[in-house]
C-alpha cells in the first residue's frame, strides 16, 4: 500500500504508479534472449554433447570470421583455434558434463585461424534438459585483453623498479663507503685535537668541527637505515644478551651529548627483568637511541629517562617463559602539539618546520624507530603536553634466555648485603634510581639531595656509632658540589677516611685528577651501568689492589685501555686514517707499529709479537679479510691467537657477520668513535687476560 504525498498547498495526493510495459516492446522471452546474444560484447555459445555449436551470438561469429551465427552450426573448436587448444577445451567440456561441476573464469589465451589473439575469462556450465539429462555446454568467454596487458606493464616496470632498486643499494653501500672514509679522518682528528692544549676560539672552532662530523654522520646513518627498510632488506637477528648492560652501554655513547647540555640522562629497570632476553640487540638500541637522541635533541633543561618496565610473563609451549617489556623514554623538552602527534612518525616529517633549520634532521629518524619497533612486534606511541615534554614508549614481548654456566661470580652481591650506604644527588630521578638498585642488592641506602644534608648525615651516624660503609655522591650539584662535598669530609679528622664514590658526567675533563687528589675511592662516568656500579662497590667494600681493580674494570672503565702499554700493529692504506688511529692508541699509551695494506700485515704479525691488530677491510693488495684468513691459517699451528679487531667504512647489514666469518674478534665502523673504540679494546684485553 503507497503512501499519500503530500502537495505544495497542503493536499494529499495520490502517488503516481509506475507505467505499464509500453505494448511496443514485447515481453516474449525469445525476443531477449535474441536481443542480449545480438548485442552483448562477450562471446555466448551452446554446444552439443560432442563439443559442436548449436548456437552462438553474434560478438562469437564476429571473432570466429563468420558471415552469420548459423555458419557455426555443426562445427567446433577444431574448426577455429589450433589442434592443443581445441583438444584442451574439449576435455574440459566432457568433464564438466561427467561431474556437472562449472569452470568459474578460467583463463585462455586464445588465437583464432584469421590470426585474431586475445586473452579471456571464460565460464562454462553444463546444459540440462527439462528432465535434468545433460545434453551439452553452454559458456561466456569475457575478453580481458588489456587487462593482461596492463598485467604485463606492470610486471616490467616491477621488474624495472626491482633493477633500479638493486643498482640503488649497491650505490647506498658504495657511498656508505666513500663518505665514511673521510668522515673517520674529519671526525677522528677533531678528537684529537680537543685533547691537546688550544685557547678558547680554537676549542669552540674544532668543536664545531666535530659536532658537524657528528650530525653529518648521523645523517647519513639515517639515510642507509631507510634505504634498507624500504628494499625490505631489514631483518631481525635474535640471539641471547644482557639486557641491562646493553641498554646501559647505549646510554653512555649519549651521555656526552646529554652533559653539554646540562641535561640528566637515566635509566630504570624494574627489578623482576631477567637478566638475559632473547632478540635483536642491535635493533633494539638502535631505536632507544633514535628515541633517547630525538630527546635530548629537543630538551634544554632537565631530564631524559628510559623507564624499562616488566609487563607480563607468559609461557610458551616450545619458547618457554616470555616476558613482555614496556620501554618508556621520557624527556621535559619542548613538547608537540597535539595536531602534529598523528604525523611525526611519517618520513621526513617533523613536528613544526621551523624545527628542521634550529635543530637540524631529516625528519627520518622516528619513522626507522617506528619501522624497526613494528618489525618485532610492537607498536611505538607518543604522548606529549607542549612545553612539558613528551614520553615514547612501546611493549615488545622476548623470550626469556639463560645464562651459561660460567656466570659472573665476581659480580654475586651477598658480600655486600646488609651495608650501609648514603646516596647524594640533587635529582630526584636518580636518588630513586640508585635507591632501589641497592635496595635489591640487599644494602641500606640513604638519600639526601645536597651536601649540607649529606655532611649533616655522615656527621650524625658516625657520631652514634653506625657510619655509613661507602657514599654515592653525584658531582654535578649546585651551591656545593660533589668534590666540595669530599673536601669537606678531608677537613674533618674523624670523616677523612670515609670512603666516597664520585657518579661525574664525560664532559669534566680534569675530574679524574681531583679524585686522586681527594682519595676518592672510584669514579663513575654518568649514566651508570647496574654491573658497573655493582663492580665498583664490591671493589670498595674488599679493598683490593690498584691491579687488580683496573683488571676486573677492563671491559667497563677507561683505564681499561690506556693501562699497560699495548704493542698494536695498525693495517691501514689511508694516511689520513693511520694518523688518526696513531693519535688515539698514542694517547693511550700504545705503540703503534703500521702496516701500509694486508700483505705487510700478514709479513709483520708473523714477525713480531704484537698484542692487538686494527684491521682496514678494504686494501690494496690484500684485503684485511683475506689477510685475516691468512693469520688465523698460521695461528692453528701455532699456540697464539691475536686479537683482530675490523676497522671498515663498510656498515651495511652482513658486513659486521663477514668480517667475524674472517676470525676478526671484534668490528667498529667508521668513523672510529674513541669511546667504541676503547670498548671493543677493553673488552678483548679483559678476555684475553681471564
Amino acid at each position: 500500500m503507497h503512501e499519500k504525498q503530500v502537495a505544495g498547498d497542503g493536499q494529499s495526493v495520490a502517488p503516481e504508479e509506475p507505467p505499464p510495459p509500453s505494448p511496443d516492446v514485447p515481453v516474449d522471452d525469445r525476443f531477449l534472449l535474441q536481443a542480449l546474444m545480438d548485442h552483448i560484447p562477450d562471446s555466448i555459445y551452446f554446444k552439443d554433447a560432442k563439443g559442436r555449436f548449436i548456437r552462438i551470438n553474434q560478438a562469437k561469429a564476429d571473432r570466429s570470421g563468420l558471415a552469420t551465427t548459423d555458419d557455426a552450426v555443426g562445427k567446433s573448436d577444431f574448426d577455429f583455434f589450433d589442434h592443443d587448444h581445441a583438444r584442451k577445451a574439449l576435455a574440459d567440456e566432457m568433464e564438466i558434463m561427467r561431474t556437472r561441476d562449472p569452470l568459474i573464469e578460467s583463463e585462455e589465451h586464445l588465437i583464432w585461424s584469421s590470426g585474431l589473439e586475445r586473452w579471456v575469462s571464460t565460464t562454462k556450465l553444463p546444459l540440462q534438459r527439462q528432465d535434468g539429462e545433460v545434453v551439452g555446454t553452454f559458456g561466456i568467454s569475457r575478453d580481458i585483453t588489456k587487462l593482461k596487458q596492463t598485467e604485463r606493464a606492470l610486471g616490467a616496470a616491477k621488474e624495472a623498479a626491482e633493477t633500479a632498486n638493486r643498482a640503488k643499494s649497491e650505490f647506498v653501500a658504495n657511498m656508505s663507503h666513500e663518505i665514511r672514509t673521510p668522515m673517520n679522518g674529519v671526525i677522528g682528528m677533531a678528537e684529537l685535537l680537543l685533547d691537546t692544549d688550544l685557547n678558547s676560539v680554537q676549542r669552540e672552532y674544532a668543536q664545531a668541527v666535530l659536532e658537524s662530523g657528528e650530525a653529518l654522520l648521523g645523517l647519513l646513518n639515517d639515510v642507509l637505515d631507510f634505504s634498507k627498510i624500504e628494499a625490505g632488506k631489514i631483518e631481525l637477528d635474535p640471539t641471547p644478551f644482557e639486557i641491562r648492560d646493553s641498554i646501559g652501554t647505549m646510554m653512555k655513547s649519549l651521555a656526552a651529548r646529554a652533559h653539554h647540555k646540562g641535561l640528566e640522562l637515566a635509566y630504570h629497570f624494574d627489578s623482576d627483568i631477567p637478566e638475559i632476553v632473547v632478540g635483536d640487540a642491535g635493533r633494539l638500541r638502535q631505536v632507544l637511541i633514535n628515541l633517547v637522541g630525538n630527546a635530548i635533541k629537543f630538551t634544554e633543561r632537565g631530564e631524559v629517562v628510559v623507564d624499562v618496565k616488566a609487563e607480563r610473563v607468559e609461557v610458551h609451549a616450545t619458547k618457554g617463559p616470555i616476558i613482555s617489556l614496556r620501554f618508556a623514554v621520557s624527556d621535559t623538552g619542548i613538547g608537540v602539539p597535539q595536531d602534529k602527534l598523528d604525523t611525526i612518525f611519517t618520513e621526513f616529517e617533523q613536528a613544526d618546520k621551523s624545527t628542521t633549520r634550529k635543530y637540524g634532521g631529516t625528519g627520518l629518524g622516528l619513522a626507522i624507530a617506528s619501522r624497526f619497533v613494528e618489525l618485532m612486534g610492537g607498536r611505538l606511541t607518543v604522548q606529549s603536553q607542549l612545553g612539558r615534554g613528551t614520553t615514547f614508549s612501546f611493549s615488545i614481548d622476548l623470550p626469556v634466555g639463560k645464562r651459561a654456566t660460567a656466570n659472573k661470580s665476581d659480580l654475586n652481591p651477598d658480600s655486600i648485603r646488609g651495608l650501609r650506604v648514603l646516596v647524594v644527588d640533587d635529582n630526584a630521578t636518580n636518588r630513586r634510581i640508585l635507591h632501589e638498585t641497592l635496595q635489591n642488592w640487599g644494602l641500606h641506602p640513604t638519600t639526601v639531595a645536597n651536601v649540607q644534608d649529606a655532611l649533616h648525615q655522615v656527621k650524625s651516624q658516625s657520631e652514634k656509632g653506625t657510619p655509613f660503609n661507602f657514599v654515592i655522591s653525584d658531582v654535578n650539584m649546585p651551591e656545593a658540589d660533589g668534590f666540595d662535598f669530599v673536601e669537606s669530609l678531608r677537613r674533618d679528622r674523624e670523616l677523612a677516611d670515609t670512603n666516597v664514590m664520585l657518579l661525574t658526567s664525560a664532559i669534566r675533563s680534569g675530574d679524574a685528577i681531583r679524585c686522586d687528589e681527594l682519595n676518592v675511592a672510584t669514579h663513575l662516568m654518568k649514566p651508570v651501568k647496574q654491573s658497573e656500579l655493582l663492580r665498583a662497590i664490591l671493589h670498595v667494600v674488599r679493598r683490593e689492589s690498584r691491579e687488580s681493580k683496573t683488571h676486573e674494570l677492563a671491559a667497563h672503565a677507561v683505564d681499561s685501555a690506556t693501562g699497560d702499554g699495548l704493542r698494536v700493529l695498525l693495517a691501514e692504506d689511508s694516511l689520513v686514517n693511520q694518523r688518526v688511529a696513531m693519535g688515539v692508541m698514542q694517547k693511550w699509551g700504545h705503540t703503534v707499529t703500521i702496516a701500509k695494506n694486508g700483505v705487510e700485515a700478514v709479513q709483520m704479525s708473523g714477525s713480531q709479537d704484537f698484542d692487538l691488530i686494527l684491521m682496514d677491510v678494504e686494501m690494496p693488495e690484500m684485503d684485511g679479510l683475506d689477510a685475516t684468513r691468512a693469520i688465523r691459517k698460521r695461528e692453528q699451528n701455532q699456540s697464539q691467537h691475536i686479537p683482530i679487531i675490523a676497522m671498515t667504512a663498510h656498515a651495511m647489514m652482513g658486513d659486521e657477520q663477514r668480517c667475524r666469518d674472517a676470525g676478526m674478534d671484534a668490528y667498529v665502523a667508521k668513523p672510529i668513535r674513541q669511546e667504541l673504540l676503547l670498548q671493543a679494546i677493553s673488552s678483548l684485553v679483559a678476555n684475553s687476560v681471564r
